[in-house]
């Protein structure tokens, strides 16, 4: 190092000086006329490439350096140094589970081998001496790369690498990029060379649960990093690229190739002598794992859920984009692939060390739920000849509707040995339990009533066979939920598309079903035909929406989260948004459908009764073959979702299984709410009783709508009669020229009347509805009478072109004002009546003008 030292130090003070040019003056040589031409328009590109980016993400890149400068501030030198194991502690403190994944070794910079940051410096930044935490010509190349649209490409500084690793997921994108390097500078102004190599050589993940090389070195061969050879040294330096594709011990062919080109580079640059190049190269290596990591097997369902979920919350944190929807399958994948990286790096981060999670897991509570799943799961004894596992298996996952903390997550039959949590971990096609969450909700928020009729006929072959093989006629929807009919929640969710102009998963995406794919805009889900499926969990989450009035809440068990080093608290529960989803009365609606599935005599969970309450909502779910049962259900306090089948899909016996679901959640309500009060879910304000059926504001908007409609096409015909009766009797007398001048008066005096019912037309703008389409169809037929009489304009076309302006500025203020619309929705009632009574009366009027003129 002391030699590559001097030698770059002496390359600075030393000064060449060019050759005097022989050619005479004025003259260049032809080949130096071609290099300027060349460097000329290189230069070109480089500046057009540079405008280009700026013009193109000039808004991006402010916004990233404020990010940077935000997170930047933030830095400290605690960051790299997290020696304390991750403790998750119950909802009393008590501690569950210690998490660290090595005995770290920390090594200051002046106690490691200088070959080892030598080699990280020869092979991953040339420049590390050189620049002040971004390479310059790293940052045009970045440029450049997006400006010809070869991606956010560019080579990354050791600091750049080192802030990545620590700070931020790896998102590849122009603001990600840019954030990155303000940091790295930043980085650079507050600690020296030696430090940044000592941090990121401490930090970078090796593989097998290594962070740092002194830890990779214990891993992979049994030593300390100041004993390893100078291949072994290169071999580990290899591994930092890329875990996987060059760990030693199942990819030695991968490794060996890149440590002989650090090795090279290492030659080339002035670290190593030819000798010691030599020597190395024709050496060799044999890495085997020699763990010493501490037990970090998640085999307590609801730990395994806390490290999920703080994993989640620390990527966002560092600015994971998370996304539920694709507009292709390309868009898809890239996204799997990055949440992938991302979700890896965060969690073997925390298992890593250096945090403390307090949750609300109530060990003696979830003993007991385990219990209720063990017993009435025991009647299954088959076993898997591979692990011996049950082949028949359960999950269920349990909300407190209150806060919206997962009070139980059960991933299994709990035996021996099997700690897969299938409660958060495994997609399973939910069947019919779906069915409030894409076709009733939404029907509801279109206006839709418990009593609205559906048929169950199928129309044709695309849609799906309901399970009685036939059809009950029409159906109210609250019917049609009781007995599960899948024609009308086909029917509803294809018309739910189609008039709220979204996706049919677009609610599922909002409450953030991780399983979707693009193929999942299909009706078809309505009863279950998904994908991927969704989680015991998932469907808890959208049940408990339901009952917390449209507004989804984030299922977790975490309080809070602390850092081990300074105990700064970096998490709170309570700063989870809402995010609404429903309308509250459309969310009302469908809970209270859900009553009628154990209510009515017909309903598919009749005869299941809860020991402690008579307020309570539930909907089963069978898939083809019933591979799949599903009860998803709640009272006030709780909702609960369960599960039972294969883990390999298999058919199962409907009967005995999906009573057992109901059986699992039959007990498990008994339990929880035992001493609760027995109240009903609570109805908003936009909800009211009306005629023995539940009115929602949605319902009523669109009851408005249909009356005016009615009422201005009752108007338009009566005129239209009118209009026709009056000119049969102007063909019939044989018109004269007085009566031609008098039908032309009275034509324009319909015309005119017609503009006048334009005029009173009122627009209507709600979150469900918008009338403007009935009204521009109505105008276009009065436009169209209107060129009749005045084909080159004049009197009616002015007044006409008036209305129709003022009309489209109505419209306009509408829209910007639909919320405070909707909570005035009752007084536009009142006025509509109003405006039908004076609407008749002008009719009316108008009947008794012409009975005079005829007289």
């Amino acid at each position: 190092m002391a030699n590559r030292q001097e030698r770059h130090q002496q390359r600075k003070e030393k000064k060449i000086r060019p050759a005097r040019n022989k050619t005479s003056r004025g003259q260049l040589a032809r080949s130096t006329k071609i290099s300027l031409g060349i460097l000329a328009a290189i230069l070109l590109v480089v500046i057009a490439g540079t405008i280009f980016f700026f013009q193109k993400y000039g808004k991006e890149v402010t916004a990233a350096i404020d990010a940077g400068e935000e997170h930047a501030a933030k830095i400290q030198e605690s960051d790299f140094k997290q020696y304390h194991p991750t403790t998750i502690l119950d909802k009393n403190g008590q501690v569950l589970k210690e998490l660290k994944t090595q005995e770290r070794d920390y090594l200051t910079y002046d106690k490691m081998d200088p070959l080892v940051s030598q080699a990280l410096i020869a092979i991953e930044d040339k420049r590390f001496y050189d620049h002040h935490g971004v390479d310059t010509q790293g940052l045009l190349t970045v440029a450049l790369n997006a400006a010809t649209g070869r991606g956010v490409r560019g080579a990354s500084t050791i600091t750049q690498q080192l802030v990545k690793n620590i700070y931020l997921t790896p998102e590849v994108s122009i603001s990600r990029k840019i954030e990155e390097m303000v940091m790295a500078q930043s980085l650079e102004k507050k600690f020296t060379k030696h430090q940044i190599l000592e941090y990121y050589l401490n930090n970078v993940y090796f593989g097998h649960g290594a962070y740092g090389i002194n830890a990779a070195a214990k891993v992979y061969f049994g030593k300390s990093i100041n004993d390893t050879s100078l291949l072994e040294k290169a071999t580990l330096v290899g591994i930092t690229n890329n875990p996987g594709i060059f760990d030693p011990t199942t990819n030695k062919k991968n490794a060996l190739k890149r440590a002989k080109l650090i090795l090279k580079e290492m030659n080339q640059q002035g670290y190593i002598t030819k000798d010691q190049y030599d020597k190395a190269v024709a050496d060799d290596i044999s890495a085997e794992i020699h763990s010493n990591a501490l037990n970090n097997q998640l085999d307590n369902n609801e730990v395994a859920l806390a490290v999920d979920s703080a994993t989640k919350i620390l990527m966002g944190q560092q600015d994971f984009r998370f996304q539920y929807q694709f507009d292709s399958k390309e868009e898809e994948d890239r996204y799997n692939e990055e949440y992938k990286s991302a979700y890896n790096k965060v969690y073997q981060r925390i298992l890593s060390g250096g945090y403390q999670i307090s949750t609300s897991i109530d060990p003696a509570l979830h003993d007991q739920l385990q219990g209720i799943v063990s017993n009435v799961m025991n009647a299954w004894q088959d076993r898997n000849g591979e692990n011996n596992f049950y082949t028949k298996q359960a999950a269920m996952t349990v909300i407190d509707n209150q806060t919206g903390d997962v009070v139980a997550s059960i991933g299994g039959r709990g035996e021996e040995g099997n700690h897969y949590n299938r409660a958060f971990l495994s997609y399973r096609q939910p069947g019919s339990a779906i069915k409030p969450l894409v076709s009733f909700a939404p029907a509801y928020e279109r206006g839709l009533l418990e009593g609205s009729m559906a048929s169950d006929d199928r129309p044709n072959n695309t849609y799906p066979n309901n399970v009685y093989n036939g059809s009950k006629g029409n159906l109210t929807l609250r019917n049609a939920m009781a007995i599960s009919s899948n024609v009308v929640a086909y029917k509803l969710a294809s018309e739910n598309r189609d008039e709220l102009k979204e996706p049919v998963y677009q609610p599922l995406a909002q409450m953030q079903f991780t399983g979707l794919d693009v193929e999942d805009d299909n009706p078809i889900i309505a009863v279950g035909g998904m994908t991927y499926g969704a989680t015991t969990q998932e469907m808890a989450s959208g049940i408990a929406t339901l009952v917390n009035q449209g507004n989804y809440r984030a299922p977790v068990n975490i309080q809070t989260i602390k850092r081990k080093d300074n105990g700064q608290e970096i998490f709170s529960q309570s700063e989870i948004a809402q995010q609404k989803v429903y309308s509250d009365d459309a969310a009302y609606l469908t809970i209270d459908t859900m009553k009628a599935v154990h209510q009515n005599a017909d309903g598919t969970a009749a005869g299941l009764a809860l020991a402690h309450n008579q307020y309570w909502a539930v909907k089963t779910g069978t898939t083809d073959e019933a591979k799949d049962l599903w009860t998803v259900g709640a009272t006030p306090h709780y909702t609960v979702a369960v599960w039972a089948g294969d883990d390999t899909p298999q058919p199962q016996d409907n009967m005995s299984v999906g009573q057992a679901t109901k059986e699992i959640f039959k007990q498990t309500m008994d339990l929880l709410n035992n001493g609760k009060e027995d109240v009903d879910f609570q109805m908003p304000s936009s909800v009211q009783k009306a005629g023995g059926q539940l009115v929602t504001r949605s319902s009523q908007t669109k009851q408005v709508l249909a009356t005016r409609k009615n009422s201005l096409q009752t108007a338009t015909t009566n005129i239209d009669t009118l209009a026709k009766q009056k000119a049969n009797e102007l063909t019939a007398a044989k018109l004269s020229t007085p009566m031609v001048e008098e039908a032309s008066t009275f034509s324009n005096q319909l015309i005119s009347e017609r503009i006048d019912t334009l005029s009173q037309f009122e627009i209507i703008v709600t979150d469900t509805q918008d009338n403007w389409q009935t009204f521009d169809q109505y105008a276009q037929d009065v436009f169209a009478l209107v060129q009749q009489v005045e084909p080159s304009g004049g009197t009616l076309s002015d007044q006409y072109t008036g209305v129709y302006r003022n009309k489209e500025a109505e419209y306009a203020h509408e829209k910007a004002a639909r919320d405070s619309a909707i909570n005035t929705v009752k007084d536009q009632i009142t006025d509509t009546k109003n405006q039908s009574k004076d609407l008749d009366k002008q009719i009316n009027e108008l009947k008794k003008r012409l009975e005079n003129e005829k007289d």
